[in-house]
């Protein structure tokens, strides 16, 4: 019997190395959040302990290309004694967080904007006074930290963020998508080169744990069937009827009130084990759009610039003398994620979109194709021609590939943008992820060393991809990010990136503003424009000093942006000056902060842009990483003889998230379930045989 069980023990041992050991700590709690999460800390012996999600609450408001968005979420405190409670919460990866209000019992406690050391010590001491109190703190540009204090028993807590959002259009389809879970994010190990700067051990800090999954497996059933639930309401206003309104993520019904549709979903409530996303098409005869929309903040103006090339007069005889132009040969590198976390729908997704993009290579074109986990390998040594005979070895390659592993992007990405270009052939590398790493920055800052004059351009897979990784990592890369929520939409969005990358439609992008008048405009180096993508730019507009020393308040009349296709291209953009567009002026001091932090991954010192940032955030009441809000009632509810714990939730894992996998694998743990049966079966056979021969030898 000793043997038996020793040789499980040596089994469990070689099967599960290295990753079954998972953190449960409050820091990889907060680096992985889901659908939001009260984090209560209990006693030291049981250190994490759920408490109860009551309620989510979603108020979404579109006007043309600006999405205004409130989230409410509700928690109740049925234990005893007083805690102190954290609340995580993906956002948007292009939010502008903009509010918080904090709400314990009746008490509404409205958040004031301040640096974040600042706003740490303000809290601290309110803490540590009794008093009720509020801090949203920012993790990364898309993960949002909000902690509670002095939370008595049977309180109800709502915790209210309001964030704006730009929405960019591809060709003529808009697309929202409010995140309400993550995919559990990979810590690399050693090879995987640094993890983020920021990240420091302490509450409410993330401390990354090397080589293994960011926080605990989480059994579904374990999460109570009325917790982790949704009410979502949406107001579109397009400013024209639409041809479609959709969502492939949630059943929805509609309501047109003669300005704009009311999205309603059939359920009061759904589960928070996707993101909600959101489609809608204008109407074909609006293919020619140029809009710029303004607004006056403290006497300055501010401007949001949208143009998509239409294809009529001058825009249509340059589109037509690009089709005309000999087609450059691409070399096309295809990477794919097999990590565990990709196992499921999310690996069929993956390659289903590998083979079309193989069949939709031209036999001038090379290629090759990588895989990656925790180690990476290629299809070929060095790209090869597009011939018929290496597509179909590429395909039966692909078809192949299976999902285990963990997660190592940056040492496959290193190395595919470091290889050796071909001469003469137009650099795209295709990225296809779920995105779910925790070095996001070490992986932006080697793109930004490696790209040259390649292109990269990402394609997110699952029901929550990392889309702040992905799309900063095309930006950078002067590509484009992809999303591919559900199987259906795969050919389709497949189909449109490849005529994107077939041929750009404009380069060379300026914008010149008439005499008298300047401009900060961001992103300062405007990319090329493929077919149906529209140029998007902020502007804050400066009027130029005359020669007698006076200045003109007033906007000019008129932008002009100019471009190649591959002829010269202009085109007038007149601008409205009565007409007002809320959030304009934060959009611009979003996109500003996030040109100062992407100097940091060019590799300039932090304390070369934290000044900078830090003005820019507080003068417009942005969230950022060096600024926090902080709200405080001045009563204190807490004696200072009475104790203040803290305690954690589940959050729900992605609907189409597989565990375990990373590290481990599926197949690994099949084997293993095999043969701890076996060796069970095996027990009970011999623990029944041996009454049988103790009773043969008494006899």
């Amino acid at each position: 019997m000793a043997r038996i069980t020793g040789l499980l023990v040596v089994l469990i041992i070689m099967l599960g190395q290295p990753a079954l050991a998972v953190p449960t700590s409050l820091n990889t709690w907060l680096n992985n959040a889901g659908s939001g999460a009260m984090l209560v800390r209990g006693g030291a012996e049981s250190p994490w302990a759920p408490a109860l999600l009551l309620d989510t609450e979603v108020d979404i408001r579109v006007s043309g290309p600006v999405a205004h968005v409130t989230v409410t979420q509700q928690f109740r405190h049925q234990g005893s004694g007083f805690v102190e409670g954290q609340y995580v919460f993906p956002l948007a990866e292009k939010a502008a967080v903009h509010g918080m209000v904090l709400q314990v019992g009746e008490r509404r406690i409205v958040g004031a904007i301040h640096e974040k050391q600042q706003a740490q010590e303000i809290y601290a001491r309110a803490r540590a006074q009794g008093q009720r109190a509020g801090l949203v703190e920012q993790r990364r540009p898309n993960l949002f930290v909000t902690s509670v204090a002095n939370i008595a028993p049977g309180d109800t807590v709502s915790v209210e963020l309001e964030y704006t959002e730009l929405l960019v259009p591809d060709a003529l389809t808009f697309g929202l998508r409010f995140p309400m879970t993550m995919t559990p994010r990979y810590s690399p190990g050693p090879a995987g080169h640094a993890t983020d700067t920021d990240a420091q051990p302490g509450f409410g800090q993330v401390a990354l744990i090397e080589g293994q999954v960011e926080g605990p497996i989480v059994h579904q059933s374990a999460i109570p069937e009325t917790s982790h639930q949704a009410r979502i309401r949406v107001y579109v206003d397009a400013g024209m009827p639409l041809d479609v309104l959709t969502s492939p993520s949630h059943a929805i019904g509609l309501d047109y009130d003669g300005r704009g549709y009311q999205v309603m979903l059939p359920q009061e409530q759904v589960p928070m084990d996707r993101d909600f996303v959101l489609s809608w098409r204008l109407p074909e005869g609006a293919d020619s759009q140029a809009a710029l929309f303004t607004e006056e903040v403290n006497g300055e103006h501010y401007g949001l610039l949208m143009l998509t090339p239409g294809l009529s007069g001058a825009a249509a005889r340059a589109s037509q003398q690009v089709s005309e132009q000999p087609r450059l040969p691409r070399e096309v590198i295809l990477i794919v994620d097999t990590s565990g976390s990709m196992a499921g729908e999310r690996m069929r997704q993956a390659k289903e979109s590998l083979q079309y993009a193989l069949r939709r290579l031209q036999p001038e074109d090379h290629f090759n194709v990588l895989e990656f986990n925790h180690r990476h390998r290629m299809l070929y040594r060095a790209s090869v021609p597009a011939s018929t005979q290496n597509i179909r070895d590429a395909g039966e390659w692909v078809g192949k590939l299976h999902a285990g592993g963990g997660t190592e992007m940056l040492p496959v990405l290193e190395d595919a943008l470091a290889s050796p270009a071909t001469p003469g052939y137009l650099r795209q590398v295709i990225f296809i992820t779920d995105g779910a790493v925790s070095n996001e920055e070490a992986v932006l800052r080697m793109i930004e060393r490696r790209i040259h004059r390649g292109r990269l351009f990402t394609v997110g897979i699952g029901a929550s991809p990392n889309s702040y990784l992905l799309r900063r990592a095309a930006e950078i890369g002067r590509g484009q990010f992809t999303y591919i929520g559900g199987s259906a939409e795969v050919s389709q969005h497949m189909a449109r990136l490849f005529e994107k990358l077939e041929q750009p439609v404009l380069t060379d992008l300026k914008i010149l503003l008439p005499e008298g008048m300047e401009a900060e405009i961001w992103p300062s180096r405007l990319p090329d424009l493929y077919a149906g993508q529209p140029l998007i730019a902020t502007l804050k507009f400066t009027p130029k000093l005359a020669s007698d020393g006076t200045t003109s308040p007033q906007l000019p009349g008129s932008i002009t942006v100019q471009g190649k296709s591959p002829v010269p291209w202009e085109q007038e953009v007149v601008i409205p000056i009565a007409q007002q567009h809320a959030g304009v002026a934060t959009l611009w001091a979003r996109e500003k902060i996030t040109a100062l932090s992407d100097r940091m991954v060019r590799g300039e010192p932090e304390a070369a842009v934290r000044d900078d940032i830090i003005a820019v955030a507080l003068a417009h009441r942005l969230a950022s990483r060096y600024t926090s809000f902080v709200a405080v009632e001045q009563q204190p509810v807490r004696g200072a003889e009475e104790p203040l714990s803290r305690e954690a939730v589940a959050n729900r894992n992605p609907v189409d998230h597989v565990y375990p996998q990373t590290s481990l694998g599926l197949a690994r743990l099949w084997w293993l379930a095999l043969v701890c049966w076996l060796l069970v079966v095996l027990q009970g056979s011999i623990q029944r045989m041996l009454p049988a021969r103790r009773s043969g030898a008494g006899a």
